[in-house]
């Protein structure tokens, strides 16, 4: 596949501007570079509702009754080739966005969507150690990925600080992580490479 017929999809569960959304900014330009299409979605700017658990509706009908933004993004998962999920660690878990997200995801399970051929990067960002921001790390590759069946070719937690004090590029700055921009560089062409394949 050219890069150019590439598309990767970024989905941000960070509740505000700052860290996550910093790197996921600095994959774009990465992408720009490689010529391949991407585009960020911030789940704090959507309308998502919570699952209601409506199994006897969405079993039988394969889609959702709730009237709201998930449906939009649903399609663009499905016509995405490769998605990276990034979210924050909140007690060691990722945010309740990115978790309302995970579970309005069931669909895609419910309905056995292919995935095969999809692959993934996860980050979790977080100001704990980074053996504790990897529990967080882990539930979105080996628990969401792994369940829908993404192949998720790496995954990377970073340390931050949390009160940025206007810092917005923080994450890359500092020296909490002295190779972060050289190491996405990289994971942004891994990506695109596990595509190519």
């Amino acid at each position: 596949m050219k890069n150019q017929k590439i598309k990767i999809l970024s989905i941000c569960g960070s509740p505000r501007q700052g860290n996550s959304e910093t790197v996921l900014n600095y994959l774009s330009q990465c992408f720009k570079k490689l010529g391949v299409h991407n585009e960020i979605i911030l789940l704090r700017s959507l309308n998502i509702y919570k699952c209601n658990g409506c199994v006897e509706y969405c079993n039988h009908k394969l889609t959702c009754c709730q009237k709201d933004d998930m449906p939009k993004l649903l399609n663009k998962i499905k016509k995405a080739d490769g998605y990276i999920f990034i979210s924050p660690n909140y007690f060691k878990m990722p945010t309740g966005l990115f978790k309302i997200f995970i579970d309005r995801c069931s669909i895609l399970y419910t309905s056995q969507f292919n995935f095969d051929k999809k692959r993934a990067l996860v980050f979790a960002i977080g100001t704990d150690k980074i053996s504790e921001i990897n529990k967080c790390l882990n539930n979105i590759s080996n628990n969401f990925c792994h369940t829908l069946g993404i192949k998720v070719v790496n995954k990377k937690s970073y340390r931050s600080h949390s009160e940025l004090k206007g810092n917005l590029t923080d994450i890359l700055s500092s020296n909490l992580n002295k190779n972060i921009q050289n190491e996405l560089k990289l994971m942004a062409k891994e990506l695109i490479n596990a595509i190519n394949i």
